[in-house]
């Protein structure tokens, strides 16, 4: 029996538009997703992916959707953007799906504010779930569910990489973006919030990064995360980084049983260290 395998795609502001990349690539290479967990951006690309949307189409969708029907400034209270338009996208774009209605089992990683405890969503509305993924602190007023407030899953999971094992993935992709440095010029109030969320993304996933088989690191860090207009330029990035993963990748199919012997090395090394 095949391999179950499991893509883990992590947060980074319009940096993860590199998701498309990689998702290009294991398509040229006839790879099949079995399971997509996402966090933030990557909960968003997800839910497109595993309702049915091809990369072309959502790099188009993204290249036709512009600021304008994302953002909706407010009044600063929680946030400065309400976050109702993106709903409305979201839940556009997705065709007003449920979990149970997609191709692709689907997880998203959200945090609940007032615990702090990380929440996986694995049904009910789509459109909600990634709203609630994506509300980075002090930009999206944070999304109510059930009496309870959620912001961005990247406070606690970014590259929800355990996640993507827990839904019964043999072989684990991860596309980290969180290891990406400063971006070359931080010009405005998104681009500061962010920058502060990736410094403490980085050291969250350097303590998971081992739990993945294969880890795919576009180099996005000259791009701004907040950046609408380096849209081909992180595909690319995507595309050259998963590229080179591909021998490591197609090995591991051939021979499952390798990615239990390093998964079972490294809980040994770590039992070790502990």
């Amino acid at each position: 029996m095949l391999p179950k395998v499991g893509l883990a795609l992590g947060s980074g502001g319009l940096r993860g538009i590199a998701h498309i990349g990689v998702l290009r690539v294991l398509e040229r290479h006839n790879i099949s997703v079995d399971f997509i967990a996402g966090c933030s951006i990557g909960s968003l690309i997800g839910a497109l992916y595993a309702a049915g949307l091809d990369p072309e189409t959502i790099l188009k969708l993204a290249k036709n959707l512009k600021r304008r029907h994302w953002l909706d400034f407010v009044i600063p209270q929680m946030g400065i953007i309400s976050g109702e338009k993106a709903l409305a996208t979201i839940r556009l774009l997705t065709g007003q799906r449920n979990f149970a209605e997609l191709k692709i089992p689907l997880a998203i990683v959200a945090t609940e504010l007032h615990s702090g405890q990380e929440v996986i969503f694995t049904e009910g509305d789509i459109a909600s779930a990634v709203r609630a993924s994506i509300s980075v602190p002090g930009v999206f007023i944070p999304f109510p569910i059930q009496d309870k407030l959620f912001v961005d899953g990247a406070v606690v999971n970014p590259t929800p990489i355990d996640t993507a094992r827990n839904m019964g993935a043999d072989i684990v992709i991860a596309v980290d973006l969180a290891h990406a440095g400063t971006v070359g010029s931080i010009s405005n109030m998104f681009d500061v919030i962010i920058q502060s969320i990736d410094i403490m993304e980085r050291e969250l996933c350097k303590h998971r990064q081992h739990h993945c088989d294969v880890l795919i690191q576009p180099d996005v860090n000259k791009f701004s995360p907040s950046s609408f207009d380096t849209m081909d330029e992180c595909v690319l990035a995507g595309e050259v980084a998963a590229e080179a993963v591909i021998p490591e990748l197609k090995e591991l199919l051939a021979n499952p049983k390798c990615s239990e012997e390093k998964q079972g090395s490294l809980d040994c090394l770590n039992a070790k260290r502990n």
